[in-house]
């Protein structure tokens, strides 16, 4: 399919990816569409953004939020519907509803189901042979009491935004998730049990084309941010995971972007692949060191096969200003704290020095001061509000488990 100028439809504009994407493709030239169940959603505010369309959120109702999307679909003739973050599961799982003519990038559900919960990861990568952590799949009390060292992490099969993840540092706190997970019959999914690895966390994303690796990135988490997410991050380059990367892909023709997390040991520098998200992950770093995620996405979904880009440059820093603000106002519930933050990330200062805004680039795309002020005002309000702003993002476009059990049911009536 070739278009001039498609009219896109993001799936959501409520993450933090998807913030990034509309920056990347309105840069490109682009302006596109959004749903979303929040009408104050990040995404709102971007000069890229033609119109929001209210729907319900895919995790609350799964049925309501796909009947919805695909109506603005017939009615406002959209070419290509871009899954920015967990609908793309969805959509997957949805595929013989979808119209024929859309444009869409979307592996096959079984190949989603491989990446989507953590035990199936990690038996994919042990049949690869990928490294990854020492890993257990449990599923019982009795299984996670067992004697291990500690700190080890345990994780649900499902989860965003780094929820459902524990690390776990003494048999006190095990014996309390524990309980936890028996009251909510979390051992039913199976829970995953992973050692606890030294070194430095990085992040790689990809987009394929029916298994052939088009476009890949990779940066490293310099400063951590609320829930596991990043402050700073700097650009690298490395053949070894760019090669993993493909391999992972190719054995699961995977179709779309694909995203994974890895641990580089401090020791041996061996990356140690400890998640995967079957979708774009903050494609900004990745833009502005020469790789273009989002137009590449866009393009496979199109129909079209691109030339496979190469590498990015190296030493690219860039900045979440907005998660600096909520980092700083969760450490010690301080005003004088989130005060200070905002002067420095003013004057490109302390840690912000030499770095690029890639969530909030004021300068590029103005309407998002609105955001960014009434989140300032709120942390100076009251600094205890940063895990409550966090949380509200999360929900609307997360899928709960029970809505994952809803997308199987329709694969097994399709």
């Amino acid at each position: 399919m070739s278009v001039a100028k498609p009219k896109i439809l993001l799936s959501e504009g409520s993450s933090l990816s998807a913030r990034e994407a509309i920056t990347v493709l309105g840069l490109a030239g682009h302006r596109v569409e959004l749903v979303s169940s929040d009408p104050l959603c990040l995404g709102r505010f971007s000069r890229f953004v033609g119109r929001l369309h209210r729907v319900v959120a895919s995790g609350v109702d799964p049925d309501g939020y796909l009947a919805a999307v695909l109506e603005i679909v017939r009615t406002r003739r959209i070419d290509a519907l871009l899954p920015v973050h967990e609908q793309a599961y969805l959509f997957a799982a949805a595929r013989e509803r979808l119209p024929a003519g859309l444009g869409i990038a979307l592996a096959d559900f079984t190949a989603f189901e491989q990446v989507q919960s953590k035990a199936s990861l990690a038996e994919l990568l042990a049949r690869l042979d990928v490294p990854q952590p020492a890993t257990t799949v449990i599923r019982s009390a009795g299984e996670f009491a067992a004697a291990r060292n500690f700190p080890f992490f345990v994780k649900a099969a499902f989860g965003t935004a780094s929820t459902g993840v524990w690390k776990v540092k003494d048999e006190q706190q095990r014996d309390t998730l524990a309980a936890r997970f028996e009251r909510d019959n979390a051992f039913a999914e199976g829970l995953l049990v992973q050692a606890a690895i030294s070194g430095t966390l990085e992040r790689t994303q990809a987009v394929f084309d029916h298994g052939r690796l088009i476009a890949c990135h990779i940066y490293r988490q310099i400063v951590e941010g609320p829930s596991g997410g990043d402050v700073l991050k700097l650009s690298v380059v490395s053949a070894q995971v760019r090669e993993i990367v493909e391999k992972i892909g190719h054995a699961l023709n995977w179709h779309g972007a694909l995203s994974f997390d890895y641990i580089r040991d401090e020791e041996s520098k061996t990356p140690h692949f400890i998640d995967a998200n079957p979708r774009l992950v903050e494609p900004m770093n990745a833009w502005l060191s020469g790789v273009d995620l989002p137009g590449a996405l866009l393009q496979v979904s199109l129909g079209n096969s691109p030339a496979v880009q190469a590498d990015g440059h190296t030493g690219v820093s860039t900045r979440l200003g907005l998660m600096g603000l909520l980092d700083a106002a969760r450490q010690r519930h301080r005003r004088r704290d989130v005060l200070l933050e905002v002067l420095k990330l003013a004057a490109n200062a302390g840690r912000y020095r030499g770095t690029r805004e890639e969530l909030v680039p004021l300068r590029t795309d103005p309407p998002i001061v609105i955001p960014l002020a009434a989140v300032i005002t709120k942390l100076l309000l009251k600094p205890e509000n940063a895990a409550r702003l966090s949380e509200t993002a999360v929900a609307a476009y997360s899928l709960t488990p029970k809505a994952i059990h809803r997308l199987r049911a329709w694969q097994h009536s399709a």
